[in-house]
């Protein structure tokens, strides 16, 4: 293995990359900074879910 040179490789696509870069192209960090995105909006929307969920009894029981 002497003839690879160090490098690592896109965390979308797979393409090798050099050492200090987690992406090949704009193209796939895009990508990756809209999943990102996307993964924090729906930890939200799920909190907030899991917050109504269990808050519902106590609401229910001071309105009736």
């Amino acid at each position: 293995m002497a003839g690879i040179p160090p490098h690592k490789h896109c965390l979308i696509c797979g393409n090798a990359v050099r050492e200090d870069e987690n992406f090949c192209d704009e193209v796939c960090e895009s990508k990756y900074k809209s999943a990102q995105r996307r993964q924090q909006i729906l930890l939200i929307v799920f909190v907030v879910l899991m917050g109504l969920i269990v808050l519902m009894p106590a609401l229910m029981s001071l309105k009736g």
